[in-house]
Parts: C-alpha cells; structure tokens; sequence
C-alpha cells in the first residue's frame, strides 16, 4: 500500500467540510490482461458529493523540486486516466493540489503550455487552501 501524500489527511477534511462523503481511500485500480499479467495503481481517494456525483482525487505537492514533482504530476495522472479509461471507468480524475502550488507551476506560462498545449484533454484540478482546509476551486466543477 502507498504512503499517503503529505496534504492527503488536508484534503480530506477539505473535501468533508465541503459536503462530499469520503468511499474510499486508496482506490484500487485493476488492469488485467490475465490472471498472471497485471497491473494495480491505487488512487488517493474516492468521493460523493451531496448530489451523489462520485471523484476520484489524487493529492500532490510541488515539494521539494517543483519542476521535478510536476513532472511526476503529469506522467502519473496520464497513466491513472489511462489505466481508468482502459477499465471503462469513466469517473472523474482529480489532481489535488495547494492554491500556492497551483500559482507557482499551473498558471505559469511552462505550466500552461503543458496542460494546455500538450495534452489531448486537460488535468482537473482540485485546489485547496492548507491553512483554512477548504477547496478554493474545481477545474473544472465537477
């Protein structure tokens, strides 16, 4: 089982404080060619909102090297979509992800040409504010 993220315990409470139900922690996704031949990811969390609509979250921290951890952001997000659309399993991917961190690399123009240049479809995004626990923002709503 992998560790949690250093904002995991956060996002959590920011999700709880927002009205969602938490179904699961470390979501378990299976892909199988055969009962030899397979591979297991685990996403951070899977949650509800009140109006029943389901997310799955991943949490991430720029820290220590922002460059490099974004990086790592974008690779193992397009191999958790891939693995979910390989399923059939159509929920929503999220990346959690601080408001300070989302500004520092996201909204930058490196950021900006990646999410929005690069890729076929792009990241949604929760973020959230550490300090306050509360969700600042989806991109898009889900």
């Amino acid at each position: 089982m992998p560790a949690k993220d250093r904002y995991h315990d956060t996002v959590v409470r920011c999700l709880i404080r927002a009205g969602w139900s938490i179904i699961k922690e470390q979501y378990t996704v299976v892909v199988a060619e055969s009962d030899h031949d397979f591979r297991r990811l685990f996403i951070d969390i899977a949650a509800q909102s009140q109006t029943e609509r389901i997310a799955l979250i991943e949490v991430k921290s720029l820290e220590p090297s922002a460059m490099h951890a974004f990086m790592e952001l974008v690779g193992q997000y397009l191999v958790y979509r891939t693995a979910l659309d390989y399923i059939g399993d159509t929920t929503p991917l999220y990346v959690a992800i601080t408001e300070a961190d989302y500004e520092i690399m996201i909204e930058q123009p490196l950021g900006q040409r990646v999410i929005g240049d690069r890729l076929t479809e792009p990241i949604p995004f929760l973020v959230f504010d550490p300090i306050v626990e509360e969700i600042v923002r989806w991109i898009p709503e889900p």
